[in-house]
């Protein structure tokens, strides 16, 4: 029985280095794998900087107006045009679904004293029904 403990008793301290060698190498492509997508999204973070600063340049009013030389000011500023810019189009888009809704009513009105479908109304004018 002595003998069954020496000659298993190495082999068994084998077996748990080999399992701790195969996880630590396992760690180790995982913790490289890991180092080199921190090093991706740090680039991507650099390159998204570099974006905002571009866009922030392009919006902001030209230099002659004495603009501030803080960047988080000129961002701001940025931001600032471009919900106005924002604000414009959809007010441009609320009129447009205004005029679009009064000139299917009117279709409906001229159907209705024609006696005919909307979409044929539609087709007279030249208008596509998906419009």
């Amino acid at each position: 029985m002595a003998e069954d403990n020496l000659s298993s008793s190495p082999t068994a301290p084998l077996k748990s280095n080999m399992s701790s060698k195969t996880s630590s190498s396992g760690r180790d492509t995982q913790l490289d794998a890991l180092r080199a997508r921190q090093a991706a999204l740090e680039a991507t973070v650099a390159e998204l900087l570099s974006q905002r600063t571009s866009l922030v340049n392009a919006l902001s009013p030209t230099p002659d107006t004495q603009e501030p030389e803080d960047t988080e000011t000129r961002a701001k500023l940025a931001v600032d045009a471009a919900n106005t810019k924002i604000k414009s189009q959809i007010k441009q888009l609320q009129q447009y679904n205004d005029i679009k809704d009064i000139g299917t009513q009117l279709m409906g009105i001229i159907a209705e004293k024609r006696g005919c479908r909307i979409i044929e109304v539609q087709e007279e004018f030249g208008i596509i029904p998906d419009d």
